[in-house]
């Protein structure tokens, strides 16, 4: 039945005796192929660093939140609380129809704050790890010639991620003038939460000697899980003056540990006859599972990232894994969908800030982002794997004056997904970002005992 439900999601949008009529049918504030696995995953959930095609292994910023890798965390500089949103606008378009859609999600909470002497760093924070978000429908005629049957097929939850994680440098070495090496390790404990409900309907015509059915299911996951990071950052110039600028390298690995998840689902399928007013009205109950316990076995994830910069200049490039295909579901009367594949993710960032470390003006205090990303997707369409590309840019504006370190993030990302081939759909998405990263004025001191009361 699962496949035959996916198939027919590709067939509600893409078939020619639809037309356009068919992509109305997706009416929500998500993809069609959030239907697939667990939803949309999403990869960037802070502005900053959404900005620069999410790049996160080798990226240091004293003034952010980077919970891909903890060990980051060991260079924050002061206090920092970060909060974002985005609004996408995605056309979605088959050979023979297409329809523009809206949406809007919140991005991850997160505080962090610097303590140890400049050697630790902790950090916690609430995010979204994954969306799911449709309701699709199409007809079909009846064998019989006496009408057709409408299918209705919806979803709506998704996944989200609860963090508290400590970095620290547990090795560093520098001289008067910043030539030198560091070594900074960090570890996450996440506590993953969340569900997934979806609903298949099918309403035959009157007469048809055919009863309606429903096919309910809510799939709900809580469980700890883990990452850990680590960051060496090298000098690959050396400076031998105040005044000099000079080159530096950071090498950065995470991994987000295989791992167990309690899950229970429910689920129902039953018969229903439509009241005069459209109430459904349940009418013999085909089978039913009230909480069945189990668990999700999720398979390890890793990236590896370089990075090189100096004053004014980063850049860096990503590589990340995932191989959704060793996911495993067991859970009575929840069937895992038949296709899962390898994410594999290849990303390149760059920052810019024109003052570099003395900057003083609006301008130069303003940092200029952008990044470009290749994805395989972990999600398969009819044997075939998405693929994802994107492009993105934008601006972290200073706020207030010169003695605080507070930003407005401001960002596109311009990519697309899927293709036409063979009937499939194709998404030409442009997302919005939107967010703030708040910190203390430098004279004011937060989070630390006062020695005189």
């Amino acid at each position: 039945m699962r496949s035959c439900y996916i198939i027919a999601l590709v067939v509600a949008l893409s078939s020619p005796r639809g037309g356009a009529e068919g992509l109305r049918a997706q009416n929500t504030n998500n993809s069609p192929y959030s239907s697939y696995g667990f939803g949309d995953l999403v990869n960037s959930t802070q502005v900053s660093q959404a900005m620069m095609a999410g790049v996160s292994a080798a990226v240091i910023d004293p003034y952010s939140v980077i919970q891909v890798n903890p060990a980051s965390y060991a260079s924050l500089v002061r206090p920092t609380f970060e909060s974002g949103a985005v609004v996408r606008y995605v056309n979605y378009s088959t050979a023979t129809a297409s329809e523009d859609q809206s949406a809007f999600r919140m991005l991850g909470l997160t505080l962090g704050v610097p303590f140890g002497k400049g050697r630790w760093g902790m950090a916690l924070g609430l995010m979204p790890v994954s969306d799911v978000g449709y309701s699709l429908s199409e007809r079909v005629p009846l064998e019989s010639g006496e009408g057709d049957v409408r299918f209705v097929y919806e979803g709506s939850g998704g996944l989200n991620r609860a963090f508290i994680g400590v970095g620290t440098s547990v090795w560093q070495r520098y001289d008067s003038l910043g030539n030198g090496h560091k070594l900074a390790l960090g570890a996450n404990f996440n506590y993953l939460f969340g569900g997934i409900e979806q609903t298949r309907k099918a309403y035959y015509p009157g007469g048809a000697g055919y009863y309606n059915t429903s096919a309910f299911t809510s799939l709900n996951i809580s469980s700890p899980t883990g990452n850990v990071g680590a960051q060496y950052v090298g000098t690959l110039t050396r400076r031998t003056r105040e005044e000099d600028d000079h080159w530096r390298f950071i090498v950065g690995a995470f991994a987000e540990l295989a791992s167990s998840l309690e899950a229970d689902n429910t689920s129902l399928v039953n018969s229903f006859v439509l009241g005069g007013t459209g109430v459904e009205f349940p009418r013999d109950t085909v089978a039913f599972v009230d909480g069945a316990s189990g668990s999700v076995r999720l398979p390890l994830a890793y990236g590896l990232g370089y990075s090189i910069f100096n004053e004014k200049w980063l850049v860096s490039l990503e590589y990340r894994r995932r191989d959704w295909n060793s996911l495993r579901v067991d859970v009575e009367g929840y069937q895992l969908p038949e296709e899962l594949g390898a994410s594999v993710s290849y990303a390149l960032g760059a920052q810019f800030r024109p003052g570099g470390a003395r900057a003083k003006t609006f301008l130069e205090r303003t940092l200029f982002r952008a990044g470009v990303l290749y994805q395989e997707d972990y999600l398969r369409v009819q044997g075939q794997q998405l693929g994802k590309i994107g492009t993105t840019f934008g601006l972290s504006l200073p706020l207030l004056n010169s003695s605080t370190r507070s930003r407005f993030n401001l960002g596109v990302e311009l990519g697309e997904r899927g293709t036409m081939e063979g009937d499939r759909i194709r998404e030409r998405y442009a997302d919005i970002y939107i967010g703030f990263t708040i910190t203390p004025d430098i004279r004011e001191v937060w989070f630390r005992k006062r020695r005189i009361q």
